[in-house]
């Protein structure tokens, strides 16, 4: 049964009273502990010194108890409760007055002294040379805890032998049996086959322990030779195997009880093993964690009223009922708390196996067309949706023309859905396709600054919007720092420095303030307030017209020339008309520049149709690419070479977005599907010319039919392979944040866990929709090797998209991809 005492100390005593005495006897212990420092705590006391002096306080207790004829019954002594305090707090001087008048010696090792400790501590005569180790060294024992995690097996292999001492945390060895008498060494045995082959036996692997121990005993020892060290410690190892078996077999100790009983069931199994004797035993105490969580505090005071010495060891049936049912309250509560835990993760198990569903999918399946095919039109729907609610289609054909860009197949170019929608309205007119081409110019570059003049206006009243509000915010706080500073004290004691910098902080902006206006900040802050709202609102009006200029300036991909200074010093509405005047100036000097009389557009026109005579609708299509994009010269400072540079000179996205606005047809959705599975064929059949070139076969020969579907799919399976797992490892990292913030929602009355099935649930539709966007966007990019040019746009004589190795056979991704992501279509 468990001994439980009132304090830890006394718990301590006992447990070093009782690790002595087994350790004397040769009899092998197994200490547990709840933790590393419990462990290393107990192993300080399992020292020389703190030996010695629990030796000498037992030896004052049993002499006062024969000199006052008192033998131990539980009631508390006056006396000697000085020497219950811990024992490093024990001095040789407070025992000696004691010592003294009992007539007794301090030193263990007296003869005298020797003999009473046999006495106290139940052991034999036989014992008394052991106990003199003891008491010179301290107990010799192992420590096995996290932090001697390597020396695991070693010290387990050792932790039943002959008078061994292993103190181990509660999970340390397990799995592992402790043999009784300790574990041989392979060297012992291998030395012990060679001997016993020598006196004739010829295979000694195959005989067990005990019959390699008979043929040694009846060997003749001089056949030994250099092995006879080994051969009588292999003799010496049966001998103390049995004499452990007769003093009990492995005793556990427990220090501590667990907070689940499964643990402490896992610790006293650890002795009888196998059919082997043993015993355990826990050692309490009241002012143990689990003790002083559920209930300690009330036996320990009955324990007090009653006037029971620390030393005596309580067993009542009520104090161990009452540690079960607290092991069990504790165990309910962690039960409560895997259950709740396991609620969060059957969240994200759902979610994970779905998503690992379909990557088997993609492992298995050979054929992913159809697979694709949804993802596209799942795709395809939500974005048409979108910009019908909106009327931006704009955005839409931008985003096509992202994902499917003009792809170069047998000398022809598949066009995006931008151009196919622009070739549809070039065809409308027979006529000459200079004026024709020169018109939509007109109108695409007219729709385009329309766009961006919108956009600027927009930027204006927004940014007039933030700065009319910042300037009402900090205007608002100087009133109340200043209103503070009327009212302030004779104690206030802060120079103008400190409060013109306190002013700082609060406003959010620097201030520079004369000596004069320094001085009226404390004397007259009244008179600061025009003078400091002033520049306030020139200081935000200043800042928000550099970052409108700069805004601006970026969006339209050249320098304006705005006069920052000029602008500054007028007001905010005078400021923002010449800002759009300016713009509506530079858009002029474009259009001028590009179709005017002599424009850039019109002469690349003329020399394009000039030197192409064919009329054809491939024609027409590079007519338009060519429009679109213009080279330019320039000398790069840094590599002093000339660098020649493409540049975009008609977007046509708004163009052909309002014509998509105006004709709101129904079956849009539908004409983008097919237009991207015609896409598809183009690749396919780009796929396939790459093969025939390399292998030097026609392009129609029969052993090329499945090559343009199979690096197709190959491409597929990639794809979504890589968006799957790169945005699947993204989204754990986020909804273990949400895990982590969500306990917040309890706050707010919510329940967590419904708050955060609600939000894990949004999230993982968002991942589905950005994997989806995520295969699409690449599916269209990859380019065979030998077509990584994919259109050339022979009026400026500049390829307008090149290919970057993708490695293998699947192709390569067009070089302008990295371009569209850096300068994503806003």
């Amino acid at each position: 049964p468990d001994v439980i005492f009132r304090t830890v100390e006394a718990k301590l005593r006992a447990i070093v009273r009782e690790i002595a005495r087994e350790h004397v006897r040769g009899r092998p212990l197994l200490v547990g502990t709840t933790s590393v420092e419990s462990s290393e705590r107990l192993s300080g006391r399992l020292r020389a010194e703190p030996v010695r002096r629990l030796m000498q306080v037992l030896l004052i207790r049993h002499a006062w108890l024969e000199a006052n004829d008192r033998i131990e019954d539980g009631r508390a002594i006056p006396d000697l409760e000085p020497f219950n305090k811990p024992l490093d707090q024990l001095r040789p001087e407070d025992l000696r007055p004691m010592a003294k008048d009992l007539g007794l010696s301090l030193n263990p090792e007296d003869p005298a002294n020797l003999e009473r400790l046999l006495s106290i501590l139940n052991l034999e005569e036989r014992d008394e040379n052991r106990l003199k180790l003891v008491l010179q060294g301290g107990v010799s024992h192992q420590v096995l805890n996290a932090r001697k995690h390597t020396e695991e097996s070693q010290i387990i292999a050792g932790a039943g032998a002959f008078g061994a001492v292993t103190i181990a945390t509660n999970m340390a060895g397990r799995g592992v049996d402790i043999k009784l008498g300790g574990e041989l060494a392979e060297e012992i045995l291998s030395s012990v086959n060679r001997v016993l082959r020598k006196i004739g036996h010829a295979d000694p692997y195959d005989m067990t322990l005990q019959e390699r121990r008979q043929a040694l005993q009846n060997a003749d020892p001089a056949l030994f030779g250099i092995y006879e060290a080994e051969v009588q410690h292999f003799l010496q190892h049966f001998k103390d195997m049995e004499r452990v078996r007769e003093l009990g077999g492995l005793h556990v100790v427990g220090s501590e009880r667990h907070e689940a009983r499964r643990i402490d069931n896992q610790l006293r199994g650890r002795a009888a093993r196998q059919g082997d004797p043993g015993a355990s035993r826990f050692y309490l105490s009241l002012e143990d964690d689990l003790m002083r969580m559920f209930g300690g505090d009330q036996v320990k005071n009955v324990m007090t009223r009653l006037n029971i010495d620390d030393d005596f060891p309580l067993q009542a049936r009520l104090v161990s009922n009452m540690i079960e049912q607290s092991q069990q309250r504790v165990e309910g509560a962690n039960f409560d708390v895997r259950k709740h835990l396991l609620e969060y993760d059957d969240v994200l198990n759902a979610q994970r196996m779905r998503i690992y569903d379909q990557r088997n999918r993609v492992f298995e399946k050979e054929d992913l067309s159809e697979d694709v095919d949804e993802i596209l039109r799942a795709e395809v729907e939500r974005r048409v949706g979108e910009a019908a609610s909106s009327e931006e289609y704009w955005r839409l054909l931008a985003w096509l023309d992202q994902v499917q860009p003009p792809v170069q197949v047998g000398g022809k170019i598949f066009p995006s859905f931008t151009y196919k929608l622009l070739l549809e309205e070039f065809s409308a007119s027979n006529s000459d396709p200079e004026p024709v081409g020169l018109e939509l110019a007109e109108r695409a570059l007219q729709a385009g600054h329309d766009h961006f003049l919108a956009w600027t206006l927009d930027q204006i009243d927004r940014a007039g919007e933030a700065v009319q509000t910042q300037i009402d915010e900090r205007t608002e706080t100087l009133d109340t720092f200043l209103d503070a500073l009327k009212d302030r004290d004779e104690t206030d004691t802060r120079r103008p420095q400190e409060v013109a910098e306190e002013l700082a902080s609060a406003i959010r902006m620097p201030l520079r303030l004369n000596n004069e206006q320094a001085a009226q900040l404390l004397d007259d802050p009244g008179a600061l307030v025009k003078p400091l709202r002033g520049a306030i609102s020139t200081a935000i009006t200043a800042l928000a017209l550099r970052r409108l200029a700069a805004t601006v300036e970026y969006r339209f991909g050249e320098t304006l020339g705005f006069d920052l200074n000029e602008l500054q010093s007028l007001s905010w509405k005078d400021a923002s008309a010449r800002i759009e005047d300016r713009v509506r100036a530079a858009l002029n000097e474009r259009r001028e520049r590009l179709l005017g009389e002599d424009g850039q557009i019109v002469r690349d026109v003329q020399a394009f149709l000039a030197r192409v005579p064919e009329r054809d609708e491939q024609t027409r299509l590079r007519l338009l690419m060519g429009m679109a994009q213009g080279a330019r010269s320039y000398f790069d400072a840094k590599t002093h070479r000339q660098v020649r540079q493409v540049f975009v000179r008609l977007q046509y996205v708004h163009f052909v977005g309002e014509l998509l606005r105006r004709r709101a047809d129904q079956s849009l959705g539908e004409e983008v599907l097919e237009h991207l599975h015609q896409a598809r064929l183009a690749l396919g059949s780009a796929f396939r010319e790459a093969e025939a070139a390399r292998l030097g076969l026609p392009v129609d020969s029969p052993q090329l039919a499945e090559t343009g579907k199979r690096v197709q799919n190959q491409i597929y399976r990639e794809v979504l392979l890589r968006s799957i797992t790169e945005l699947w490892v993204d989204y754990l990292t986020r909804v273990e944040a949400l895990r982590v913030s969500v306990g917040l929602e309890a706050y707010a009355q919510r329940d967590p866990l419904v708050q955060y099935k609600s939000k894990a649930s949004e999230m993982f539709q968002t991942l589905l929709s950005d994997i989806r966007a995520a295969v699409v966007s690449r599916i269209f990019l990859y380019r065979p090797r030998t077509a990584a040019v994919t259109v050339e746009a022979e009026t400026t004589a500049q390829e307008t998209g090149a290919g970057s190795r993708s490695g293998g056979e699947t192709g390569q991704v067009s070089r302008s991809e990295k371009k569209r992501k850096r300068h994503r279509h806003k």
